[in-house]
């Protein structure tokens, strides 16, 4: 009897012990998920929130992940970590570039301010969009801005086109400086081909602006990429100024701008204008290798019907200006400044103009008939400049004009200062 007593006390405690594991079991289990739901079902973050979080990452790169976690999915339209890691590391390379050092604090911009600053074309494209420009520890020219789109019931989100529209142009502009820097023109040409439109613009063309290019960063860019400055960063356009460059004359730095815009096929456009090679026989009327007369020099007419072989087809005096017009065959002359005698004048000559083909050039270069495929292959970036090239003699600057007829053919060339 007792043993049998026993069983039965044993076999009880054991059903006992299993109704309260599994009773404990459930106890645990709501637990969990009600722990679960309260981490998974975070409320939305304010524009003030969110700016704060990214200013956390910006300012050390260790707070990243931790930034990103606490950002409701809700608010983050599908952007992977890996975007948002990649697009708070060049946040922070602008701000780095740009010498703003920590941000501090920031402002919300107003709805006018983010239209003024950013254009209609984006508001059209993105929505409503949100701003914050971030204030530093250090003065800057170019402050930092972050921008979220914003949704009809107030809510700010990450928009994953924009941050993915930055983190494409900053590599490619990245991409762009690398190349020159390593002077590889046939990339940089592949780079140039895609923004230019024209006849003109043959391979041949392309390739020596890449080249001219390629030799402007090497001999006159003074600053290291780390120091080029991103003056505006937006998911279509980007701007860079280069601070130091020498100029033409090699006196003096001045800044260099390059703009980066993205063009609704998905190509690059590359604004890096330079100027024209500094030639200075431009400033010479040269007939086959020979230069006869340059402007800025005085003569007289006994010299120059020497120096052109012949006397002037047409010759006009007007004594009130002090101005002689002399037309040789396919030349015109003007000279300022004329002093006259009963036998001979002189004056300054201050313009040379090529009126037509002949066996004269305005340098060695330039002269009428040409295409501007034949003057781009001359002066690469006469383009930049509506085919107007400056030359720097050292003592003043002249001004070569090119004037093309409908069918892009050279009709004149005038050189004048």
């Amino acid at each position: 009897m007792r043993s049998s007593a026993l069983k039965k006390f044993i076999a009880l405690s054991m059903c006992a012990v299993m109704v309260f594991s599994f009773a404990a079991c459930n106890i645990a289990g709501q637990i969990r998920h009600q722990v679960h739901d309260s981490m998974t079902e975070q409320r939305d973050l304010s524009i003030q929130e969110l700016t704060r979080l990214l200013i956390s990452a910006i300012n050390d790169k260790r707070n990243t992940a931790d930034a990103y976690s606490q950002i409701p999915q809700t608010q983050t339209d599908g952007l992977s970590y890996s975007y948002f890691y990649e697009y708070m590391n060049i946040m922070r390379s602008v701000s780095s570039h740009n010498g703003n050092g920590k941000t501090v604090s920031f402002r919300i911009m107003s709805d006018d301010e983010c239209l003024s600053f950013l254009g209609q074309s984006i508001f059209d494209r993105y929505g409503h969009i949100r701003g914050a420009e971030l204030l530093s520890s250090s003065e800057s020219q170019y402050p930092l801005y972050l921008f979220f789109s914003e949704d009809d019931t107030g809510r700010v989100t990450l928009s994953q086109e924009w941050i993915t529209s930055i983190i494409s142009i900053y590599n490619y502009s990245t991409h762009y400086f690398t190349l020159l820097d390593n002077y590889n023109a046939d990339a940089v040409k592949a780079l140039l081909m895609p923004g230019l439109i024209g006849d003109e613009y043959t391979d041949d063309v392309v390739y020596a602006k890449a080249q001219q290019l390629c030799e402007f960063y090497r001999l006159r860019v003074m600053s290291a990429i780390s120091e080029y400055e991103i003056t505006r960063l937006l998911p279509d356009h980007m701007s860079v100024r280069i601070p130091e460059t020498l100029a033409p004359d090699g006196a003096l730095f001045e800044e260099h701008l390059v703009d980066f815009t993205r063009q609704s096929t998905g190509n690059y456009l590359i604004n890096d204008s330079i100027s024209a090679t500094n030639d200075i026989n431009l400033v010479y009327l040269v007939r086959g290798d020979e230069r006869l007369i340059r402007v800025g020099n005085e003569y007289s007419y006994s010299q120059l019907n020497t120096v052109m072989g012949c006397t002037p087809s047409t010759f006009t005096y007007d004594e009130d200006a002090g101005m002689i017009i002399a037309i040789y065959p396919g030349v015109l002359l003007r000279f300022d400044e004329v002093s006259a005698t009963a036998d001979d004048w002189e004056g300054t000559l201050t313009s040379i103009r090529l009126i037509s083909s002949s066996v004269y050039s305005i340098g060695y270069n330039l002269y009428p008939g040409m295409t501007r495929t034949q003057v781009l292959m001359a002066y690469p970036f006469a383009d930049e400049s509506d085919y107007l090239i400056t030359i720097n003699t050292g003592s003043r600057d002249y001004t070569v004009e090119l004037m093309f007829d409908e069918e892009g053919i050279v009709q004149a060339v005038k050189v004048s200062g």
